[in-house]
């Protein structure tokens, strides 16, 4: 079961990469290249990784000092708990930087899509009464990764 937990917050630190490296906002008083947005969003998308990668160690370290190897409840408490106070509210993050970003002149409605995509799912994992189950349950990130990664962006939850 530790496995099936830690295989969620990998897939969530996943979710979070996609999230903060897509992005784009409607400020027409901007003009970004495809290459400067491009690398703008995938600084995003590294700090969200950055910060899903360190919940991940919190998750491990709190499973060993909780002797939860075996205990899937406390686990699942955890995990929990790491979505609501870290990882849900970094992807938040990433994607409301994003969204301030300017997109490039042409790409406005491709990248509208992939933040419309990335901001739908989100809503549902977060309307989820589980959390871990809802982001277990979620495949509408991976058609967000797919667009992103299209975009040109390092964007993956892997």
């Amino acid at each position: 079961m530790y496995r099936w937990i830690s295989g969620i917050l990998v897939g969530l630190v996943a979710l979070g990469a996609v999230i903060s490296g897509c992005g784009g906002g409607s400020d027409s008083s901007s003009t970004v290249t495809k290459a400067e947005y491009v690398k703008q969003a995938d600084a995003l998308c590294a700090e969200r990784q950055k910060e899903w990668k360190a919940a991940l160690a919190s998750y491990n370290q709190q499973v060993q000092e909780r002797n939860a190897t075996n205990k899937l409840q406390v686990q699942e408490e955890i995990a929990t708990n790491l979505l609501e106070e870290e990882m849900i509210p970094a992807l938040n993050k990433q994607l409301e930087a994003m969204e301030a970003l300017p997109a490039p002149e042409g790409d406005e409605a491709q990248v509208s899509k992939m933040l419309d995509n990335l901001s739908k799912e989100l809503e549902k994992v977060e309307g989820e009464k589980n959390l871990v189950y809802g982001i277990a349950k979620s495949h509408n990130f991976e058609k967000f990764e797919e667009e992103a990664k299209k975009y040109g962006l390092d964007c993956s939850f892997g």
